[in-house]
């Protein structure tokens, strides 16, 4: 079996997780990394994706995660993230919604490259929770 370590995930709300992992994967800015018991210590931006925690004891966890960082020290892993949700927390019709109002104002905010990297960012977080959302209803069934 796979070395345990210490991880917690924070937000702004809350103490997300904390426990003992054998392994974690995060979406970073430049792709999906994965961690284990003695990576090498780094630093690095968190995009928006799929948090899947294995813990030491039980079964995996698939949640989303935002924005934010991931820390990876000798003592443990430490990620904190402007927000992260388990499946059953995820509201699919506020998602849905969500997504629909990005693709609305992406169409009208072409001549604007803040509003539309804001608008995509959006999207993206909008319709990474509908995937997480998904895939957990079809692991239930």
């Amino acid at each position: 079996m796979a070395k345990p370590f210490p991880l917690m995930v924070l937000t702004p709300e809350r103490e997300f997780y904390s426990g003992n992992a054998v392994y974690v994967s995060v979406e970073t800015i430049a792709g999906s990394i994965g961690v284990m018991a003695g990576h090498v210590p780094m630093v690095s931006a968190l995009g928006v994706g799929a948090l899947v925690i294995h813990p030491a004891e039980g079964e995996e966890r698939t949640a989303f995660h935002s924005e934010g960082f991931i820390e990876v020290r000798p003592d443990g892993v430490y990620i904190l993230s402007q927000a992260c949700e388990w499946p059953e927390e995820i509201d699919e019709k506020r998602a849905e919604e969500a997504e629909q109002r990005a693709y609305e104002r992406i169409a009208n905010t072409a001549d604007n490259v803040g509003n539309m990297a804001h608008s995509k960012v959006a999207l993206m977080r909008a319709m990474t929770r509908r995937k997480i959302k998904s895939m957990s209803n079809a692991n239930m069934k």
